[in-house]
């Protein structure tokens, strides 16, 4: 199940890595540095498209971003558990749009 807390401490750990402070990141993808901040206090969900430009930016997976699989870990679930991470997400997407 989406958890918005995991998301945002993975988002968090993706700038961390990448040297960044949240002004940093909200102007260089063109957000405010209070989306960024909620977003890594988990107390907002990110929308599709914001979750696009940090997957870009971060040069990641919009998978990774919202439930923490990465292509290689979602490649190793048996295909039951495929199909389980796929209904999350998509009804993640219907949820915040």
């Amino acid at each position: 199940m989406y958890d918005k807390i995991q998301c945002g401490n993975r988002l968090k750990h993706l700038r961390e890595v990448k040297g960044k402070t949240q002004h940093e990141v909200a102007a260089e993808i063109g957000i405010s540095v209070d989306t960024i901040r909620k977003l890594e206090q988990g107390k907002r969900a990110p929308s599709v498209t914001v979750v696009d430009r940090l997957r870009e930016y971060y040069k990641t997976t919009a998978d990774y971003i919202i439930s923490g699989i990465s292509e290689d870990s979602y490649d190793l679930l048996d295909r039951d558990k495929q199909l389980i991470v796929d209904s999350v997400i998509e009804g993640i997407k219907k949820l915040i749009e």
